[in-house]
């Protein structure tokens, strides 16, 4: 990725909440240290204009420093309050406001701004009365000038907030419809993969195995009869794709015999959960084609799922060859590919997929996303 790719990215991630961040902390820092000077100087130019210095030693020695502090102020206020609440707040309550598509999140981010600014400004002050020894605060927060003008940026905020958000639902409202065409692009392609690998297992016993070849075949048929429809629409529950992932495993375990060992665990009141078909089977295909196959011993497959914080987490784990491992087959980087595809798609911006190296050795897949809000919670 490229620097002005990952600036994007992370400018992108500046407009929601995220209680892990996956930008690099200097594009962070970079963007607060742009925003902070462009409103420094707007605002050292703004009294310059009125109080007709502008340009002058005065302004440059004394106007431009004393509002870069107060912007630098106003930006670590917010840095420091946003994060704060990003780190402290239940996760399921950053999954409700990002969720929100009404006028509430206009109120909410624009009445965090005010403070935040009104915070920023009053440390600046204090910070300009120290530096500059010219005792500005007092005077400034007994001013009635300086509150009307606070008062009319306030004002001014709440009024771009409310529109950015309108904007923002109208574009989401458009690009839901969108997504639902993805949606059923990216699971047409997921569909292919399945098909091919489990046939190309037929294909591999009929030489020296035809008993074992026909039996995989009759089953094979029977799983397609039971869930093809199920395929073919737009949701699941988690108890079919579990259901399917049984089935699914029960062919493996045709072919591999005792070096595939299973274990899978679905909470009761997890089981009507809806969620895109076929999301978790890819997963659970590169645990045993790229984790316990090439193993002589074979290994064990894991498939759970959990509620972690108002969120739903399907973890499957292997103890196989580990993500450093050589890959077998191509075609795994567009299988996760269509997976954060279809979670951006249904789930929004806060699902995820993540790989990571399993304790004890193995790769652990975990695909998170938001419960339901009538989900019960432990």
């Amino acid at each position: 990725m490229t620097f002005l790719e990952e600036f994007s990215q992370a400018v992108r991630h500046q407009r929601l909440l995220m209680k892990h961040r996956p930008d690099r902390a200097r594009f962070r820092v970079l963007i607060y240290a742009i925003w902070a000077t462009v409103f420094g100087v707007a605002f050292a130019v703004l009294a310059g204009l009125q109080q007709g210095y502008l340009g002058t030693p005065r302004w440059w020695q004394e106007q431009l420093p004393a509002n870069m502090l107060i912007s630098s102020c106003v930006m670590l206020c917010f840095f420091i309050v946003f994060r704060s609440f990003e780190k402290l707040a239940p996760q399921r309550w950053l999954d409700r406001i990002m969720g929100w598509r009404d006028w509430r999140s206009a109120v909410f981010f624009s009445t965090l701004s005010i403070g935040c600014s009104l915070a920023g400004i009053v440390i600046g002050l204090m910070l300009v009365d120290v530096f500059w020894t010219v005792p500005k605060l007092r005077d400034l927060l007994g001013s009635f000038g300086f509150w009307r003008q606070f008062l009319l940026i306030s004002l001014v905020i709440s009024v771009l907030m409310t529109w950015r958000y309108r904007a923002r639902l109208k574009q989401q409202l458009m690009q839901a419809r969108i997504n639902e065409a993805q949606l059923r692009l990216l699971q047409g392609q997921i569909e292919p993969h399945f098909l091919f690998n489990t046939l190309a297992n037929v294909q591999s016993l009929i030489d020296f195995d035809p008993e074992r070849a026909k039996l995989m075949l009759e089953r094979f048929t029977d799983y397609l009869r039971a869930s093809l429809g199920q395929m073919r629409g737009e949701s699941t529950t988690l108890a079919q794709e579990f259901a399917m992932l049984e089935a699914y495993l029960g062919l493996m375990q045709l072919r591999m015999g005792q070096r595939l060992q299973l274990a899978m665990s679905l909470p009761a009141e997890l089981a009507q959960v809806p969620l895109p078909p076929l999301l978790v089977q890819p997963l659970v295909e590169n645990a045993i084609h790229h984790g316990l196959e090439p193993q002589v011993a074979g290994g064990t497959v894991s498939v759970t799922a959990r509620q972690v914080d108002g969120r739903l987490w399907i973890e499957v784990a292997d103890d196989g060859q580990g993500l450093d491992g050589p890959r077998r087959r191509a075609g795994n980087g567009v299988a996760l590919a269509n997976i954060r595809e279809r979670l951006a798609a249904r789930f929004g911006p806060s699902s995820r997929l993540d790989l990571l190296p399993r304790d004890g050795g193995g790769t652990l897949a975990r695909i998170q996303f938001p419960l339901p809000a009538a989900q019960p919670q432990p």
